[in-house]
């Protein structure tokens, strides 16, 4: 599972209260997807806590309460409430470690603070991105100030990319809002791969859980979801039909409170019972005895017993084994198949010595193991049973059929009160991840809305998807990823307005030329574009690498369409090299 820069960031952010530097977080990036990665995320985390001098600076000498507030600050834009700064200070979160508090708030915040949390990392994203070699600490930090959960902070936030207020950085709003846009989806896309598997252990979990506890319906885990929406559709719906059973769709609050009801009714139905009749306290005991047998011996499944009774009997069918099988015919009291075997052996009035008898006649054989185990069950079974008959048929009055009503009331209540805390443990989980996605599609939803203007719109094959307007400045991009995809088109620059925006981690390369056979020069290390002007035509080409050393697929000298691996764009208004420039992943006309 890749660590992304979106969880690198997140430290920053939380740790030292700005978005990262774009040489730590390449280093950082490298070092945890390296093959093989060269630490884990929670190496990271204790290295910045425990090794880095800008953490010791800002909070060295500091005491737990001002520690856990200023992490607290620095993701939320809030302190801890009362409740939680007791908690992580002197309660039971007092012992997190201060590398493990990152993960611990996270896991805990509610929706407000999942929203602040993923619009700085949005913020910082573009912040480090578009600063690059021009980063400076004091506008990391303060271009993630006063951002919340907000949208009003969020466009304000990124506001600061376009007005100039930071050193290095003026983007056109178009394009700053573009930027949010794919950041936004990577996120996204990024944090479902990697939680993918998560949702589908929880649902493995709950149907094991629900497999195990008569208060809840069996859930089965779609072990055939391949994306994050299908699993996470399943699990949410299984643990909404989970709770909806006995426990009728209620809390554990809820139930803890009829829970202590029926405790309370217990109590008076047994009083009731007291004094009325002198033997209550035995037949209460024998009652009480019974009821718990009944609970902890279950039945053996319907099936199980057809399947070992039918490899038993299989056993018999053998010629061979003649005499072992009717010699336990006979000790089973004349029985004449397994079926009748097995009866035998689960009857109340089968002694200790009686079943031995059979168990010697079988040994060695290995069909009667399963055999053996499942009717020693369901004699236990059938005792607990005939014990409650007999419990219950002594408590045969007003009052102790009260007792009884009550008592079963409150078996009940504690049963589902129990069910309904292993419920709430993996709801929690799901909510855990639930909140955090909802919090990052949230932010996804926002950004592509904004891209709905006319000064941003797609291009492919040709075609623009908005009206070309003379009078804006207008940012093009690629409709399906955002970012060069393969596909080739014609898009029109107007000179000082218009740009095309084809995605991060671009090098332009201004040295590499385009012969006979393809383009030279190219460097086989880094992801490219190239400008180029061929012979006869009026307009450029953007010539951009899909993947890595792409270029060298490129074999004539005319750049036809649909060449592997490039998206091949000509720029039309744009009829000289000189007159385009490339940064941010952007390529404009001056």
């Amino acid at each position: 599972m890749a660590t992304t820069t979106t969880q690198i960031q997140q430290l920053y952010v939380a740790y030292l209260g700005r978005a990262a530097d774009k040489a730590g977080l390449d280093y950082w990036s490298t070092q945890l997807n390296g093959t093989p990665a060269t630490l884990t995320l929670d190496d990271l985390r204790a290295n910045f806590v425990n090794e880095q001098p800008e953490y010791a600076a800002a909070y060295g000498g500091l005491s737990r309460v001002d520690t856990v507030t200023k992490i607290y600050n620095n993701l939320f834009g809030r302190a801890p409430d009362a409740a939680g700064l007791t908690y992580w200070t002197t309660g039971g979160g007092v012992n997190v470690s201060a590398d493990d508090l990152l993960v611990a708030f996270i896991n805990g915040a509610g929706t407000a603070d999942a929203a602040t949390i993923t619009n700085k990392v949005l913020v910082s994203e573009l912040y480090t991105s578009a600063a690059g070699t021009n980063y400076l600490a004091a506008d990391a930090k303060s271009v993630i100030t006063g951002v919340t959960d907000s949208s009003a902070t969020l466009t304000a936030a990124l506001a600061k990319l376009t007005d100039g207020s930071l050193s290095g950085i003026a983007l056109g709003t178009a394009t700053v809002n573009l930027k949010a846009s794919v950041s936004a989806d990577a996120a996204v896309t990024s944090y479902e791969a990697n939680q993918l598997a998560a949702i589908k252990a929880i649902g493995a979990q709950l149907e094991t859980l629900t497999k195990a506890n008569a208060q809840l319906p069996d859930q089965t885990v779609n072990a055939a979801a391949t994306t994050y929406t299908a699993a996470d559709t399943d699990l949410s719906g299984d643990l909404t039909a989970a709770r909806a059973g006995a426990l009728a769709g209620k809390t554990t609050a809820t139930l803890t409170t009829e829970a202590a009801t029926a405790a309370t009714d217990l109590t008076t139905a047994a009083n009731a019972l007291r004094t009325t009749d002198a033997a209550s306290v035995d037949k209460i005991t024998a009652f009480d005895a019974a009821s718990k047998a009944v609970i902890a011996n279950k039945a053996v499944a319907t099936d199980t017993v057809t399947e070992v009774t039918g490899a038993l009997q299989a056993y018999g069918s053998i010629a061979g084994n003649a005499t072992v099988w009717n010699k336990a015919l006979a000790d089973a009291g004349g029985a004449t198949d397994a079926a009748g075997i097995y009866a035998f052996l689960t009857a109340t009035t089968t002694t200790a010595a009686q079943v031995t008898a059979i168990t010697n006649d079988f040994a060695g054989v290995t069909s009667f193991t399963a055999f053996g185990t499942a009717a020693a069950q369901d004699k236990l079974a059938v005792k607990a049973t005939a014990d409650l008959s007999t419990a219950t048929t002594a408590l045969n009055s007003t009052e102790g059929n009260a007792y009884i009503a009550a008592y079963n009331t409150d078996a009940t209540a504690k049963l589902n009160v129990t069910a309904s805390t292993a419920l709430d443990a993996l709801d929690a989980s799901y909510k855990t991840i639930d909140t955090a996605h909802d919090a990052l599609t949230a932010a996804q939803t926002a950004a592509t809305a904004k891209l709905a203007t006319a000064d941003v719109g797609a291009v492919a094959a040709g075609t623009v998807t908005f009206t070309d307007d003379a009078n804006k400045a207008q940012v093009f991009y690629f409709p399906t990823t955002k970012k060069a995809d393969g596909s080739d088109g014609v898009v029109t620059l107007e000179a000082g307005k218009d740009s095309l925006y084809i995605g991060e981690g671009y090098t332009l390369n201004k040295t590499a030329a385009l012969g006979s056979t393809g383009i030279t020069g190219a460097d086989n290390n880094s992801l490219e574009v190239f400008f180029v002007k061929e012979t006869g035509s009026n307009f450029v080409k953007a010539v951009i690498e899909t993947s890595v050393a792409a270029s060298t697929t490129v074999t004539t000298g005319t750049l036809p369409v649909a060449v592997d691996n490039v998206s091949v764009i000509t720029l039309t208004g744009v009829t000289d090299v000189s007159q385009v420039t490339f940064a941010n992943g952007v390529i404009s006309h001056v």
